[in-house]
């Protein structure tokens, strides 16, 4: 996302736990201009040219006809809940996508990684989708799955890191694998169901410290489980 629109403010490798396997990499976002923000995410919500260059030629009015149905569905849940104006308003649905997006993209600019389309819109599913909330290949070519937590006025990371452990038990990231298909190199749809595979913990913060935001994340027992493997990266986005 352009640097006017997404200011990072922290911005680095953690790596002094003995028991941690993966690359953690912690970034925590600031969205520059909340109005502005909302205006960037509908824009890229209603740009279809993904479709275009990763789907087959044959089912490309098929990820058409699945987009458009979830994007009316994102642009009227965004809508009805006033987004961003006041983080006591923002509804839930609608604040994990702003989270889904601004985390996204974050990782991409400042890692120069690779995002794929927000499954939400590629998926059967107009809402609510079990899966994971975003996808992203890095730099070393390992598929990333993204959760996006928001909770008004809290520090969201227990939930994100909750659900990623509860996801990977039920293996909602090897099914999430049938409809990446399209859209991803067979290698790294062969690494994830060889266990190569990493996590983006994407969670809204107060303004509680860094430095006790990320003491706090390393005492839970979830990260030390989400850490045995490849890459984690933590994006905390500043909501209020």
């Amino acid at each position: 996302m352009n640097a006017h629109i997404n200011n990072i403010t922290d911005s680095y490798t953690l790596n002094d736990k003995i028991n941690v396997d993966a690359k953690v990499t912690f970034l925590r976002i600031s969205p520059n201009g909340k109005r502005q923000t909302l205006g960037v995410i509908f824009a890229m919500l209603q740009d279809m040219s993904w479709i275009t260059k990763l789907a087959p030629a044959v089912l490309q009015k098929s990820f058409l006809a699945r987009a458009q149905g979830t994007l009316d569905k994102l642009v009227e849940i965004i809508n009805d809940s006033d987004a961003l104006a006041d983080a006591d308003s923002v509804v839930s649905d609608a604040a994990e996508y702003i989270v889904s997006v601004l985390a996204s993209e974050a990782v991409v600019n400042e890692l120069h990684y690779t995002k794929l389309p927000l499954p939400e819109v590629f998926k059967q599913q107009k809402s609510q989708n079990p899966g994971f909330d975003f996808f992203i290949i890095s730099a070393k070519d390992i598929l990333l799955f993204g959760e996006a937590k928001f909770v008004a006025n809290q520090n969201a990371y227990g939930n994100a890191l909750k659900q990623i452990v509860r996801f990977e038990l039920e293996s909602n990231d090897i099914k999430d694998l049938a409809s990446l298909f399209f859209f991803v190199d067979e290698d790294l749809i062969k690494k994830v169901n060889d266990g190569v595979k990493g996590y983006v913990a994407a969670f809204s913060s107060t303004n509680i410290p860094t430095c006790n935001l990320v003491q706090h994340i390393q005492e839970n027992a979830d990260y030390s489980k989400i850490t045995q493997h490849e890459e984690l990266v933590l994006v905390a986005v500043d909501m209020i």
